[in-house]
This record gives structure tokens, sequence and C-alpha cells, in this order.
């Protein structure tokens, strides 16, 4: 089969100017009074996360030495739900791969998963980790972003972070079945309240990302101010979400998915697929076939969003973890993300098979473009109808065409490989 030969678009993505994270949380914590009620000798919890918030390690950081200023004693709390298998030992080495150990924060990881019903509402239990209510003060801390299963005003960030990350796995799936009845983000905020009237949370810290996913600022935000805040934030945010250009493609191939990439392997909204049953999917962009080739290293064999795809590579299946796969899928109440597609033993085969199922098609029209992930948006591989389209739209497409590089197996090298390259 003949492939459409591509070039390199550009976003041309605006990075911050004002990129290190460690002395802008510094400089916050001296702005506001976040810490002003901690005393020496209490104990500080703080969530972290499991997405790869590229500046997660150095706010962590800045806050825990701020803490033991003070004279008190900071624990990172591993907030996650069901990924790294749903234990204890498995979420801090989540935390690992991300880059977030004693070492990189100053302070200990806590490596317990005690969680223990503390309120009820709508007739389920609220959790929260055994830590978290021994704790003399909580700090959530997240990034700030819209969330790739829903739309409200209040989505990914503090809030959620308090239900999932300080619920642990027992709070995700509590969570997951309220939103199946009363929708996604009325089931965070009823959980969140009861959670916030409970524990002894002492605000959060709200970390801000540009479209190139590199850190922009912090904000610390007060206890009685983050439900009136955030959803400010979100809006902040929301100009920063990076999307592909176009709003229909034939073919989308992409290099790798993760948890630290998206919650659901994919940014939904990037490739305009949810599929669960309880939000209605995105009305665009449309795209006729997907074509997936790997998992991150970082996801650790945790495949969620495969479902997502029309055909993968083998290696995907290869490295898939299919519990840890299954047990996260099944928490968020999306087995469908977890289903594996048709299999096919190499990145030709796959785009082969992706394109003799979208109808009559040639290499000059054919509408394919070529990603690294769904969070590296601002250079894309586009075929020539879709290289021609970013010319109108006034976008940059540079260098000569190349054709597909596929080696002797039919494999492809990554588009990050062939970026350095070019």
């Amino acid at each position: 089969m003949e492939f459409p030969t591509l070039r390199i678009l550009d976003q041309n993505f605006e990075t911050a100017t004002n990129s290190e994270a460690y002395p802008a949380i510094t400089r916050e914590l001296k702005r506001t009074n976040l810490l002003d009620p901690v005393r020496s000798g209490q104990k500080v919890v703080i969530t972290a996360g499991s997405r790869g918030v590229d500046s997660m390690a150095a706010v962590l950081r800045g806050l825990t030495e701020a803490i033991k200023a003070k004279g008190a004693n900071p624990v990172i709390l591993p907030a996650m739900g069901s990924h790294g298998g749903g234990t204890a030992a498995g979420q801090v080495t989540v935390l690992e791969h991300l880059g977030i150990c004693s070492e990189t924060v100053g302070a200990a990881i806590h490596d317990q998963l005690k969680p223990v019903k503390i309120a009820e509402v709508e007739g389920l239990p609220v959790f929260a980790d055994q830590a978290a209510l021994e704790a003399d003060h909580i700090i959530i801390v997240n990034r700030i972003k819209e969330h790739t299963e829903f739309i409200g005003q209040i989505e990914s960030g503090l809030i959620k972070m308090a239900v999932v990350g300080l619920g642990r796995i027992a709070g995700a799936e509590i969570m997951h079945q309220l939103a199946v009845r009363i929708s996604y983000a009325r089931a965070i905020q009823t959980i969140a309240h009861a959670l916030f009237a409970n524990l002894k949370i002492l605000g959060g810290v709200a970390i801000l990302e540009d479209k190139t996913n590199r850190f922009r600022r912090v904000e610390a935000v007060s206890q009685q101010d983050i439900f009136a805040r955030e959803p400010e934030l979100l809006e902040e945010s929301r100009q920063y979400h990076a999307m592909l250009p176009f709003t229909q493609l034939d073919v989308l191939l992409v290099d790798e998915i993760g948890k630290e990439i998206s919650g659901a392997g994919f940014d939904t909204k990037v490739i305009g697929r949810i599929r669960n049953i309880y939000e209605k999917e995105c009305e665009q962009p449309r795209i006729t076939r997907i074509v997936l080739r790997n998992l991150s290293e970082k996801t650790g064999g945790n495949a969620i969003g495969i479902g997502l795809a029309d055909f993968v590579h083998q290696q995907v299946v290869d490295k898939m973890d299919p519990a840890m796969t299954a047990l996260n899928s099944i928490t968020a109440v999306a087995p469908e993300k977890g289903m594996v597609p048709i299999t096919l033993p190499s990145d030709r085969r796959a785009l082969e098979a992706a394109l003799q199922s979208i109808g009559p098609w040639d290499t000059d029209t054919v509408r394919l473009a070529w990603i690294i992930n769904t969070a590296e948006l601002n250079h894309i591989a586009v075929s020539p109808a879709l290289a021609r389209e970013a010319g109108i739209k006034g976008l940059s497409v540079s260098g000569s065409s190349f054709e597909l590089p596929f080696d002797a197996n039919g494999v492809l090298a990554g588009l990050r490989a062939i970026l350095g390259k070019s």
C-alpha cells in the first residue's frame, strides 16, 4: 500500500516566560497566609497525584521546606484512586516514576493505604485515608485543567483531588458510582463538601501550565475560597488547553498513551471520544480511525484508554498489565476504555487496516495526522491535505515531505525521534 507523505506542522504555542516553579511557590507562600495556622510539631499532609505534572516535585519541595521552617512535619500522601494497582506500594512506585520521592521533595512519602468512612452522601459512604484523618492540616496540590470525561464549573483540580486523592481507591469507586446517578460534576462537588466538612483541609496549591505542559504559575488558595476560586482558575486554564488544529480526520496515528499523560490514557477531548455511560460524546473533532503504537514507560502497564483506539500495534498489548488496566477501567465505570481493539503485528499493518476501513481515499486527499501523545501537540506530522489546510489557517508547516519511516519489520521510529533529526 502506498501511504501519503508527511510534513511537520508547528502550532507555535507560546511558552511561559516565568517557568521556575520552586521560586514561584516560595514567593506565593510568602505573599499569602496559607501556612499561618501551622505550628511547630504539627503533621501536615500534602497530596501528590499520578499525573505527569512537570513542576510537581519542585512545588512540593517548596511547600515542604516552608512547612519544616515552621517546625512542622510534612508528609506526602500518594493521592490517587486505582492507579498503581490500587495498592500502597504501587502508588509509591507511581510517584517515583514521576520523580517524586523523599529525596526530591524533602519529606517522607506515606506508604500505607487505609481508607476510612467519614460521612455519607446520597446513600453512599464518603472515604478519607487514615493519614488525612490524623493530620493537623491537609494541603491539596494539583494542576488545574479541563477534565477528560466531562464539562463543568469544576473539573480536574483541587476539589477532584480531594475526592479521589484523599479518598484513595475507595473514594474513586464511590465517586464514579455516584457520577452514573447524578453526573460527574455534581458527584465531585457533593462528596467534596462532605470531605471539607470533616477534614482539616488548610487549603490548596493550584498549578497552571501552558500549552506545552510547562509550568506557568502557581496560586495558593485558602480552604474557604477553594469552591469559589477554582472555577475561575479553570476558566483561565481553558485557554491553555492544547488541541488538534483540525475538526475532522480520517486517521490519527498516536505514538503512546499513559496515565501520566491523561487519566483516560488519551485526552478524550483531543480525540473527540469519551465513551462512558454518564457523559455525552464530544461533537468534535470527528476522527474516523485511531491507531495506537505504544504505551508510555511511566504508565507502568496501565493501558486504560486502549479501548478508545480502533487498531493497536502488538507491542501495546504485550506491555499491557491486564489486571491493572481492568481495575482502573472498572473503578472508573468505563470498561469500554480497557477493551482491546484489533491488534496487528506492525505499525505498517495497523495503518493499512485503518486506511482500508475509512472508505475511498488517495494519498493526496486523505486526512492523516501523527502525534506523539495527546499532551504533546506543538508538532504534528500531517498529510498533504492537512498541510494545505494548515497553510490556509495560517499555521506553520516546515521542512520537506518525508515518507513514513518503516523499518524492515514494518515498525516506525517514534515521532519524537523524527523531530529530533529534523
